[in-house]
């Protein structure tokens, strides 16, 4: 494509957004075009964990990216002391990023996605209601409609002068495990477990999440914590009895957070997934929103470009209807979170109900809404103790 070429709809950025509004588009017979900058198969740094809930929301298995199921955490405040949760039934599946996006990608071409892999956007407007698309290889599209899910740092965002969002910051690294020929390859401890590290990092917590031949470890938190990202995970890295010299692939990035009034759609331009800042707060999980912000981006633009509505309106609205009221309880959540983590490290050790919920959350069976509204008349009582914490959070200039 060098020259000005027209199409039903583009789809920037290949991630778990992008692939799933493309894969919408095309089993509803939409000429779509699924660009990204990067040569696939690609990695991204992601810890590439997909809870339940998320994975539940594709018409095919994970199973072939599928590395470890994951059904219990062990959890430590501030690197010390550790409990385990068993939960007895799977609650989230660990994959690599890299082959969890190509086989996303596969699966939309199978349902008829063009798809160009190493073709970066210079820059998106949009003239008489029709996205005009430069590329840095001198080629130009035009396409009546768009699907923005180029991630926390997009383009698309850039291209119309948007406000960034809030973001919190992580840094993880890899480390191999060897174990003696015969026995598990990541070691029996780490088969089925999660790690989460609480306390530790201001806005945040550490973690390790197992995968086929190594471990993902990480640590995350408010901007302001960047600076000691690199200490903290040596230091986490040396608490589980891991040297930190042998962690490899060290990658830094940025998780961005939806303020409730931020743009979802621009003209006939959809924003999904990271490029709509639609990562969950508490947990820093950001695939089940891709998913399902780019199903619902499908579902409305095809509506517009059959004639049925006159702009992305009900995009909005179905994001604000499905999405935005568990952001809002879960961005209350992590603020009192931060404010006490000794207490709620303590609850969730000894709670076995509140242990309960949160899995019933991550498999999809429930949400925080509906375990917000289960606190009926305390429910006031958390949005009083959410906005005094927001306050303190903002005076200590946490999100700076």
């Amino acid at each position: 494509m060098t020259a000005t070429t027209s199409i039903d709809c583009i789809v920037i950025g290949a991630g778990p957004a992008g692939s799933t509004a493309a894969r919408e588009l095309a089993v509803r017979d939409i000429r779509v075009l699924l660009v990204d900058r990067a040569q696939f198969p690609r990695d991204k740094p992601c810890g590439g964990g997909v809870v339940i809930s998320a994975a539940a929301q594709l018409p095919f298995s994970l199973d072939p990216v599928v590395e470890r199921v994951v059904d219990t955490f062990r959890v430590t405040y501030r690197r010390r002391g550790s409990f385990l949760h068993h939960f007895g039934a799977p609650l989230a599946y660990m994959t690599q990023r890299t082959r969890l996006d190509a086989y996303l990608v596969e699966r939309a071409c199978d349902a008829g996605v063009e798809f160009q892999d190493g073709r970066a956007i210079e820059s998106v407007q949009i003239d008489a209601g029709v996205v005009a698309v430069r590329f840095r290889d001198g080629g130009q599209l035009s396409a009546r409609a768009a699907v923005a899910a180029d991630g926390a740092n997009s383009v698309v965002r850039r291209s119309f002068q948007l406000p960034p969002f809030r973001s919190a910051v992580a840094l993880e690294a890899n480390l191999d495990v060897h174990v003696d020929a015969g026995t598990d390859s990541v070691g029996q401890p780490w088969r089925d477990q999660i790690a989460l590290d609480l306390g530790s990092i201001p806005g945040g917590y550490g973690w390790v999440f197992p995968k086929g031949d190594h471990l993902n470890i990480g640590v995350g938190g408010w901007p302001s914590t960047g600076p000691t990202l690199r200490r903290e995970l040596d230091l986490y890295a040396r608490s589980l009895g891991f040297d930190p010299a042998a962690l490899h692939d060290r990658r830094g990035h940025h998780l961005p957070l939806r303020d409730p009034d931020s743009v979802l759609r621009l003209g006939p331009i959809a924003f999904v997934g990271d490029a709509a800042g639609l990562v969950d707060p508490l947990s820093g999980e950001g695939i089940g929103h891709a998913f399902h912000s780019g199903r619902l981006a499908a579902l409305e633009i095809d509506r517009l470009l059959r004639g049925d509505v006159a702009d992305l309106a009900g995009y909005e609205q179905a994001v604000r209807r499905e999405i935005e009221p568990d952001l809002a309880v879960s961005r209350q959540l992590q603020t009192i979170f931060h404010q006490a983590p000794w207490i709620y490290t303590q609850v969730l050790q000894r709670s076995g109900r509140f242990w309960r919920a949160f899995c019933h959350i991550v498999r999809g069976e429930s949400n925080y809404t509906r375990f917000k509204n289960r606190l009926g008349p305390l429910a006031p009582l958390l949005n009083a103790a959410a906005w005094q914490a927001q306050r303190t959070t903002a005076r200590r200039g946490g999100w700076r």
